[in-house]
């Protein structure tokens, strides 16, 4: 949203998400934000590695990119947290803020989000013809397929360590969604964390109304509920014991449960 070009220039910084977990939601509410603005639409914008690469070239990709955003600019994506990467951020002086959820609830949206509209993962044309019932795609992300698909835990947990670095501010789905209330809190954190001691463009109420009238998600095609603890609707006692064998940890590790009695 632009409001004046005269206003306080911010350095461009990066928004990742762990993939299902309100990419959307948070981009329209830094779009809100007077002055900050990025285009989804532009892949020069995007940065996505959701694998350890083997391949140096994907970093330097990504480092030249990121060099070339302007100032009130933020670049999107999901991002696995790597010492190399969190060290790129750090080089570019870039701030990083990052969103997640609680995990469960994203392996229930990615059993819908997958079959509908992510053509190039490796189990789409199974998720369409032979493992077609919720249940079947829970038990098959939670374990994996050899070859083909890591476990649920070995491929989010690379995403959800962004929480652990210092230099990035991490909010979740939950903040957002709880309360208008908590809402706003979160929302508050962010011109903090953007800003820091430079002068607001706006009032600070007055930034935060501008942020909460450009969340729409009729704008986002992959918007499909938006709960909190929808896995409990799609989980029977079977997929439950089967995720705390395997992911339970990553629960505990990053704060949604004590233990594994749940």
């Amino acid at each position: 949203m632009n409001i004046n070009n005269d206003l306080v220039e911010l350095q461009p910084f990066l928004m990742s998400s762990v993939p299902k977990s309100g990419t959307h939601l948070l981009h329209q509410i830094l779009n809100g934000i007077p002055n900050i603005t990025n285009d989804i639409r532009d892949m020069e914008k995007k940065f996505f590695i959701d694998h350890h690469p083997q391949n140096s070239s994907i970093y330097k990709d990504h480092l030249y990119r990121l060099a070339y955003l302007k100032p009130n600019e933020f670049g999107i994506g999901h991002i696995f947290h790597s010492d190399e990467y969190a060290y790129m951020l750090k080089r570019l002086e870039l701030k990083h803020i990052f969103i997640y959820r609680d995990p469960r609830d994203v392996l229930i949206s990615l059993i819908h989000f997958i079959p509908k509209y992510w053509n190039e993962h490796p189990l789409y044309n199974e998720f369409n013809e032979s493992i077609v019932t919720s249940i079947e795609r829970i038990e098959t992300l939670i374990l994996g397929v050899e070859n083909k698909w890591p476990n649920f835990d070995a491929w989010n947990r690379p995403f959800y360590n962004w929480i652990n670095d210092s230099n990035t501010l991490a909010i979740s789905f939950e903040e957002l969604m709880i309360s208008k209330e908590s809402q706003r809190k979160c929302m508050k954190k962010i011109i903090s964390y953007l800003f820091e001691d430079k002068k607001l463009p706006l009032p600070l109420e007055k930034m935060i109304t501008l942020m909460e009238d450009n969340i729409n998600p009729d704008k986002s095609r992959t918007f499909r509920k938006g709960k909190i603890a929808s896995w409990r609707e799609e989980f029977d006692d079977k997929t439950k014991e089967m995720f705390k064998k395997v992911a339970g940890n990553l629960l505990i590790d990053f704060g949604y449960e004590r233990n594994h009695n749940w």
